[in-house]
């Protein structure tokens, strides 16, 4: 991942909402559909779904479970319920996302172009019969294989016909989180915004929590009353600490803890 890749409000936005999430009650299903409202909110999606593939490989018979829904409600029932019946093997993205490399622990995030040309997508019965009639088109999709044959987590988001295409900065976003965050779909644990040496100095730890807030170096000066240099200064010696040297590793450093603790 490159920081040119990624657009730092969507970058921000998304440790907002990492933040907001920790934040809610600890009903799983309630912080689930959270987090997920948020990720479509922040790539401009209007339907989402993250679910738990049994049989993500080419030819795979077994259906999924769903984790959490959004934006599935409608115009958009008919769509949803031909993937229950038909299996994820009908869309000829998600078809192709399975030929991918799937060995445990591989994580692959793709836009629809990038996975199927326009006539094998619209081509497609299911896109035709089910999908074009909800009024979503464009898509994005992410999976991470587990250390099971076939097994796989599945995030899955959809905008409007007439919406922009997804694009790689998109793409790199969605990739971030489930790298970093996939397991907040799961029960959360408190989460820690500690250095591995565990020292940080105060002023260190002011910048980390503001860095973290989604604030750009000259708003964090602003708030500590210190120069926009001592920032700098601070964000380096953070970057040693943890081990990283941008601000978009630092962060997905740190989602990656939160993650890991969920």
């Amino acid at each position: 991942m490159r920081d040119g890749m990624l657009r730092s409000p969507q970058v921000h936005a998304l440790v907002r909402l990492i933040n907001e999430t920790h934040e809610q009650p600890m009903v799983v299903e309630a912080r689930s559909r959270h987090l997920l409202a948020g990720l479509c909110r922040i790539l401009g999606a209007e339907a989402g779904a993250c679910v738990m593939e049994r049989d993500f490989r080419p030819g795979g018979q077994a259906g999924f479970t769903e984790i959490v829904l959004e934006g599935w409600s409608g115009s958009a029932v008919p769509a949803l319920q031909a993937l229950r019946t038909l299996g994820s093997e009908c869309n000829p993205a998600i078809r192709s996302l399975r030929a991918r490399c799937s060995t445990p622990g591989t994580l692959v995030t793709a836009t629809r172009r990038e996975l199927v040309d326009d006539p094998s997508w619209y081509g497609a019965p299911y896109i035709e019969h089910y999908l074009r009639p909800t009024g979503l088109d464009d898509s994005l999709y992410s999976s991470r294989w587990s250390g099971l044959p076939g097994v796989a987590r599945g995030i899955g988001l959809y905008r409007e016909r007439s919406g922009r295409p997804f694009d790689v900065a998109d793409r790199e976003l969605l990739h971030l989180f489930h790298a970093e965050c996939g397991a907040m779909f799961d029960p959360p644990a408190p989460s820690i915004r500690e250095a591995p040496d565990g020292r940080l100095a105060p002023r260190e730890r002011q910048t980390l929590d503001l860095l973290l807030d989604g604030l750009a170096d000259k708003q964090i000066a602003e708030r500590l009353g210190i120069s926009r240099f001592t920032v700098n200064q601070y964000t380096k010696t953070l970057y040693r600490r943890f081990g990283v040297q941008s601000r978009a590793a630092l962060i997905a450093r740190l989602l990656g803890d939160k993650a890991a603790g969920a």
